[in-house]
């Protein structure tokens, strides 16, 4: 019988469920920073989306919070009571804390409040979205943790009933296929992304973002499965523990406007087939958005070290 005790992996982006950052606490849920309050607006970047910048895109890591559509010059409100403060390396933000451990920050905006200033939630206006940004990047934190302000009983109303797309299953070594029969050392790979429910603005229209959890399994021949699912991405509460290198994959890139990014993630690392019986075998690859959409996909694959 096909157990998992047979996968000699390094199993991409959580190989146990240690490695992923904990659940965020329950907390009452809370409006919108721009007006109407109470009205689900356009996000054209999501939580644990691909960001890549510097020279020679040396600098990567997880988008950690989401970006909100809006022209420049747009009023932003806080959406907590707290104090306001502003961060010593980014004059364009502004953060606003409760003094229980909770933290909003508002990315990308022209300050209208003084530091120490007492912030009252959907009547301070905290600063108007800086050109030529037209959105303005929404961060919580909990306990000094980055959350998913998209998460079930935080921002709201949100509401979405689009399904994740899975593109691809590719069977790779150093970011190239190798086809559908492997021997040796193979990377597992899938490029998925979740759709926007309401249409965002041009030129950041119809680009894909982050889905909140990616799952892959490896089924035996013969109908013999592998006894769990093995998580290779979790934003459905915070951002994973792991490096961005161990979750995104060669050739991932982030969105630009009129330019879509790819969402590449790797499953598994370092996967000796050999340590496989010879034989055909499914990879069954899950993603699921915040809202419990989901796509299930397969590809097979042929086992032939004997060959």
């Amino acid at each position: 019988m096909f157990t998992t005790t047979h996968l000699k992996l390094v199993v991409a982006a959580a190989s146990a469920a240690a490695t992923l950052a904990t659940a965020a606490p329950a907390h009452a849920s809370y409006g919108w920073p721009l007006k109407p309050f109470h009205q689900q607006h356009p996000v054209r970047g999501y939580f644990g989306d691909p960001r890549i910048g510097g020279h020679d895109n040396e600098s990567k890591s997880f988008h950690f919070g989401i970006d909100i559509s809006a022209p420049n010059g747009t009023a932003v409100y806080a959406t907590l009571d707290g104090v306001a403060s502003r961060n010593s390396r980014h004059p364009d933000v502004v953060m606003v804390s409760n003094g229980a451990g909770t933290v909003h920050e508002y990315w990308h905006v022209i300050p209208a409040v003084a530091p120490g200033s007492r912030v009252v939630a959907y009547r301070t206006v905290v600063g108007h979205i800086e050109k030529p940004w037209a959105h303005v990047h929404f961060s919580e934190a909990e306990g000094g943790l980055y959350v998913n302000p998209l998460r079930v009983g935080a921002l709201a109303p949100y509401t979405d009933d689009t399904r994740p797309t899975i593109h691809t299953i590719s069977f790779e070594r150093d970011g190239r296929g190798v086809g559908s029969r492997v021997s040796g050392t193979i990377e597992i790979v899938t490029e998925a992304w979740d759709t926007t429910p309401l249409e965002v603005p041009a030129p950041w229209s119809d680009l894909p973002v982050a889905p909140a959890l990616v799952e892959w399994r490896l089924e035996g021949h013969r109908g013999l499965a592998s006894s769990s699912w093995h998580v290779a991405a979790d934003f459905r509460y915070a951002l994973p523990t792991l490096a961005y290198s161990s979750l995104y994959t060669t050739w991932t890139r982030q969105n630009h406007a009129h330019r879509l990014g790819r969402y590449r993630y790797a499953l598994a690392r370092g996967l000796d087939t050999r340590s496989l019986p010879d034989g055909r075998y499914r990879v069954v690859v899950l993603v699921r958005d915040t809202r419990g959409n989901e796509r299930i996909a397969h590809r097979d694959l042929t086992v032939a070290n004997g060959v």
